[in-house]
């Protein structure tokens, strides 16, 4: 019987086995009870190597098993010298209230370990053996650092990155210099002090660094190179010592390019460069260095207005010049690298009088418009520049037909409406008072009525909505009344905060909070949605809350319940605090975009978390939700327990597949791109499973093609929307990105599964933008473009000529019946009570008689809190409409 019971108890451990491959899917989606259910044959894993080791570590620290994570740190610290773990041991021991013998017996079998100077040092600092003082003093006796250190360093440099007084950081560098002199970030604190000394005016303390510090490294060479060619630096020395101090940074860079290796990424700042890279970085510099000695044998420092046109052909320098910039390249645009090297072949051309030279010099500045860079650091000087050119050349014409012409361009085109000096942050677009014009709401209390598709008309005072206390608003039907009223979103926490307004015949507004329920919940609101989880058109409301800086790190989120147009707090009823990340204190919440990405007739609902958050993804189970997003991989990358800065999504069918794919806005600053997500471009791979074992496991796949599909890396990302501005069928992106200078984008559909940025040449390019909408202002077939904005609001009016036809529908509830209106002149004569979640299927014959579908669905938010009209755009191209379908459903109640 013994040995019966063995086997089968090994039978039972082989049967169960688990792989390496397969524990980490199970991990990064999240599927812990699966997990557990193997654990027979990862559990001898704590006895094995390193990566199972690693691999257990992350299941604990995801799965909150802090007794596994424990044993996990301690062999990994014991057995492979690994002092990170040491240091997350004490960590976890603390978090358990191990009792201080444990943790110094801990401290013991460690200090055996970890011997050399570095790491014993580092392990007394943590173990609470030495103050701070006195660990950074000890730091001063060593003779090279850990990693641990190094990331201590790092934290002094994110500091002193993000301090704007010259003083101040200044203050902060010669501390971190003195206490980390051996630390691999002392180039980066070398550019800052090179930064601040020239903020300052200070040439003279500028020019004693470079002498001093200038030479240690390649990467110092570059810097010393790079602040040695500013022309103010420069100009402050004497008159005799330009040429000697543009000499010197060339010699620094040929020094750096004499360093180079072709198999060695460097560093600069927060920068990595490839090798490649980093010596056409080198080369670019050199040129400029050399074009400002040109320009000083002419007693010029290269800031000068107007330095154009000064050789009447080109001389052996120039020629020279010309021929090292050509074999320049860059393979991507993401710091602006492409937009640079086309604004200074353009700055090249132009000092050369003859037209040809004029010519190419123009085509080259507009390629550094339409790459664009970022902090709009070329834009003014290539637009400044380009008007020059055009009066050189004797060009009669409006600049940008101008350069419409240069660069063959015919496509999308935008045209700025004149709308007054405002600066919102969000925009939803709808039709309160149902004459067939999409009217504009700006955080929740700017009301403007479309006056016929002619103009705007500010109407806040006499509708009732300028005094409230909002920063964004959502149109909904709640009450299925016929006309659109709202709901407010706030940061108000004194009763003055959500308000849900309805509308009283198209005449004005009123608060019915006290009479519908109110679901002001006192917490800073920053994403909304109206969701209809119950099919009958009235939709609920979910509301994402965000954080209190320095306060609270997040809230958790409301869902209010619309039960024929009262709304009760069913949060916890319908599930949405059970998994414990979602309460106590909750994330921060910034945006909400339903979709019902899985074809089931039910509106998912993605929730974009900020703060390094992961995003949750609500997928209905009958009446209640559950979050998914770990396992259709919609929260973010997991690295070292952060996900990314997500702020505003958006879902559509750019691939018309017939389902919704999704893109995902993140801020993703440079001092944290290890761990921080950059925007995403999820396709939709419909759904998929995994078999383990005894096990099948469905989800929906969802595919990363950002890199593929040609979508560039921005730092400052925040608020994605889906429109087909050309009416060609398929579906364009356009971005917002927040901060003064940061432009937008409008990336065009190539109907192959990439895009191309047409932002300068569409008239798109908007800078500091936030929240953003879409729909037919003007009524001609074409939709057009709201953008709430710190540096102004825009409305740019879609004026793309095109042969392409569209079709606008509207889907509506009327007498407990979803109907479809396929025609903007019949909108105003039925009931405006949008029909959330309707999904609508167009079946067109092309010209050489194939067929294609198309799909849109009627959502009631994107982004952070912005909403589109209530009206679904279908671009036709020149096909003909075969029929129009709703999307029906078995479970459709009508």
């Amino acid at each position: 019987m013994k040995w019966f019971l063995i086997i089968c108890f090994l039978s039972f451990s082989l049967l169960f086995a688990i792989t390496q491959d397969d524990f980490r899917w199970l991990i990064d989606t999240e599927q812990f009870s699966l997990i557990e259910k193997y654990s027979p044959s990862w559990q001898k894993w704590q006895e094995g190597g390193k990566e199972e080791l690693s691999l257990l570590l992350e299941y604990s620290q995801r799965a909150e098993k802090p007794e596994l994570e424990l044993k996990c740190n301690e062999i990994l610290a014991l057995k492979y010298n690994q002092l990170e773990n040491a240091l997350r041991w004490i960590n976890t021991a603390e978090r358990l209230q191990l009792e201080n013998q444990q943790i110094e017996e801990m401290y013991l079998k460690l200090s055996q370990v970890f011997t050399n100077p570095q790491d014993r040092i580092t392990l007394d600092y943590y173990f609470g053996k030495i103050t701070q003082e006195e660990f950074l003093e000890q730091i001063l006796q060593l003779r090279g650092y850990n990693q641990i250190i190094e990331d201590i360093a790092r934290g002094w440099i994110d500091e002193i990155s993000s301090e704007y007084s010259d003083s101040l950081a200044l203050a902060m560098i010669n501390r971190f210099e003195y206490h980390f002199p051996l630390s691999q970030w002392t180039q980066a604190t070398y550019f800052y002090k090179l930064y601040h000394y020239l903020s300052l005016g200070q040439y003279d303390i500028m020019h004693q660094c470079i002498q001093e510090q200038g030479y240690r490294s390649a990467e110092c060479l570059y810097i010393s190179a790079l602040y040695t060619l500013s022309p103010d630096y420069r100009r402050n020395q004497e008159l005799s010592n330009n040429r000697l101090i543009l000499n010197q940074a060339i010699y620094m860079l040929d020094s750096a390019l004499k360093d180079y290796s072709s198999d060695q990424e460097i560093r600069v700042v927060y920068d990595l460069y490839t090798p490649e890279q980093w010596r056409n970085r080198l080369l670019l510099t050199k040129v400029k260095g050399e074009y400002y000695s040109l320009l000083a044998d002419l007693n010029l420092y290269g800031d000068e207005e107007n330095i154009y046109a000064l050789f009447n052909e080109p001389n052996d320098a120039l020629i020279q010049l010309l021929e090292d910039i050509s074999v320049i390249q860059f393979d991507n645009n993401d710091r602006g690298e492409l937009a640079e090297l086309h604004y200074w072949k353009g700055k090249i051309n132009v000092l050369i009088s003859q037209k040809n030279y004029l010519q190419t010099a123009a085509k080259e500045y507009t390629t550094a418009l339409v790459y664009g860079s970022p902090r709009k650091k070329y834009d003014d000087s290539c637009l400044h520049d380009l008007e020059f050119l055009k009066n050189k050349l004797n060009v009669d014409k409006e600049l940008i037909a101008w350069l419409h012409e240069i660069m063959n361009y015919d496509g999308i085109i935008f045209e700025e409406y004149p709308f007054p000096d405002k600066h919102y942050s969000r925009i939803a677009i709808g039709d309160y008072d149902n004459d067939g014009y999409n009217d504009l709401l700006f955080d929740g209390h700017s009301l403007w009525h479309n006056d016929s598709g002619q103009s705007f008309t500010e109407v806040s005072d006499t509708m009732n909505v300028a005094n409230l206390s909002a920063n964004g608003a959502l149109w909904a039907d709640f009450n299925r009344d016929g006309y659109l009223d709202f709901v407010t979103i706030s940061h108000n926490s004194e009763g003055l905060g959500e308000s849900l307004m309805k509308n009283q015949d198209g005449l004005r507004f009123v608060k019915v909070n006290e009479r519908a329920g109110d679901v002001d919940d006192h917490y800073p609101t920053e994403g909304a949605a109206w969701i209809d989880i119950d099919g009958e058109g009235y939709p609920s409301l979910y509301c994402a809350n965000y954080e209190q800086w320095q306060i609270r790190s997040g809230y958790p989120d409301f869902f209010w319940h619309n039960d024929h147009g009262y709304f009760k707090d069913e949060s916890v009823k319908r599930g949405f605090r059970s998994p414990t990340y979602a309460d106590n204190p909750g994330l921060a919440g910034r945006g909400v975009a339903p979709s019902d990405f899985d074809n089931d007739g039910k509106q998912e609902i993605l929730v974009t978390n900020y703060r390094l958050n992961r995003n949750f993804c609500w997928d209905q189970k009958d009446s209640i939700f559950v979050d998914v997003a770990a396992l259709y991989c919609l929260t973010g990358h997991y690295q070292d327990g952060f996900y990314g800065h997500s702020i505003g999504a958006d879902w559509g069918d750019f691939d018309n597949d017939g389902d919704l794919d999704l893109f995902v806005a993140n801020l993703a600053h440079p001092r944290f791109i290890e761990f921080s997500d950059i925007s995403q471009l999820l396709r939709n791979d419909g759904l998929s499973y995994k078999i383990i074992e005894s096990d099948t496991i469905w989800f929906w796949q969802f595919t990363d093609i950002t890199k593929s599909a040609g979508i560039t890396y921005d730092e400052c990302h925040s608020d994605p929307l889906w429109l087909d501005a050309d009416n060609d069928g398929y579906l364009d992106l356009f971005i917002t990105s927040i901060y003064k200078n940061e432009r937008s984008y409008i990336y065009k559909n190539n109907r192959d599964g990439t895009f191309t940025d047409i932002t300068f040449l569409a008239g798109a390019r908007v800078y500091n933008g936030w929240g953003n909408a879409t729909a037919d202002l003007d009524r001609n077939g074409l939709t057009d473009l709201v953008i709430a904005s710190g540096s102004g609001d825009k409305i740019l009016l879609n004026k793309t000529q095109t042969t392409n036809n569209s079709i606008f529908i509207k889907p509506v509830w009327q007498d407990d019946k979803i109907i479809l209106i396929d025609n903007p002149v019949k909108f105003s004569q039925f009931p405006t009570s949008p029909a959330f979640g309707t999904r609508v299927k167009l079946i067109l014959r092309d010209a050489d008689g194939k067929q294609r579908t198309l799909i849109r669905e009627l959502a009631s938010a994107k982004g952070t809190t912005s909403q589109n009209a209530q009206e679904l755009h279908f671009g036709l191209g020149n096909a003909t409409v075969l029929s129009i379908e709703r999307v029906k459903y078995a479970k459709d109640k009508n």
